[in-house]
């Protein structure tokens, strides 16, 4: 059985939980020994981060290679389409992702460890940041209804969750995220997933308690 390393607020594990769901694999998720990066974990996982995954001689890291792993040994049902093209725009946006979109969501974890009020200036601002970084996607989409097309793709692995978390954020500070049409069409589209509503729903719970350790907000 695949060993699962994951914590449930993490948008990287969920993208990881929804394909290993989407492609009906056995596995089991546990938290890092000790914690990632300890050296209880290091001796499974080198990289010490999570996720990470163990699976017979295979031990990996960073969520992106982990996707390509899972679509080169369980290559049923696709997560990547056919044609050459389509292939890189689904990793376009799965970079896109980790370098702005995910960004602009995690950066609310500072302020919220530091005990920064709902009502504090910072989150109007990250607000408005993060708005600017889901807009980058409206040209980049076709949300017919999928990122790439018809077919379900390791683009809706990587962004269902991540766009929960930030509509929840943006939610709880007093602000709402802002989606123009094909990303709003999108976002509809990967919540009706049954594997991708399911780490939408843990993570939402997730967060709404790791928040409540910091601050007081209204759910």
């Amino acid at each position: 059985m695949i060993q699962f390393f994951a914590y449930p607020e993490s948008v990287f594990c969920a993208k990881v939980r929804i394909a290993l769901d989407m492609k009906d694999l056995d596995y089991a998720e546990v938290p890092p020994p000790d914690g990632y990066g300890s050296t209880a974990y290091k001796k499974i996982v080198p990289a010490g981060s999570i996720p990470g995954l163990k699976d017979e001689s295979a031990a990996l890291s960073d969520s992106n290679a982990i996707l390509e792993y899972l679509e080169e040994t369980a290559p049923s049902p696709a997560l990547l389409p056919e044609h050459p093209v389509e292939r890189a725009q689904v990793r376009a946006l799965m970079g896109l992702h980790d370098t702005r979109i995910e960004p602009s969501v995690r950066a609310f974890y500072a302020p919220i460890k530091a005990g920064k009020s709902p009502g504090d200036e910072v989150y109007k601002q990250l607000i408005e940041d993060m708005n600017a970084a889901f807009e980058r996607l409206e040209d980049m989409i076709e949300a017919a209804p999928y990122a790439v097309g018809h077919h379900v793709t390791l683009a809706e692995c990587a962004f269902a969750t991540t766009f929960s978390q930030a509509q929840q954020l943006a939610s709880l500070f007093g602000g709402e995220l802002k989606l123009k049409p094909k990303c709003q069409r999108w976002w509809q589209a990967m919540q009706s997933l049954s594997h991708a509503a399911t780490s939408i729903d843990i993570n939402r719970k997730a967060m709404q308690d790791w928040v409540a350790k910091f601050i007081q907000v209204d759910a």
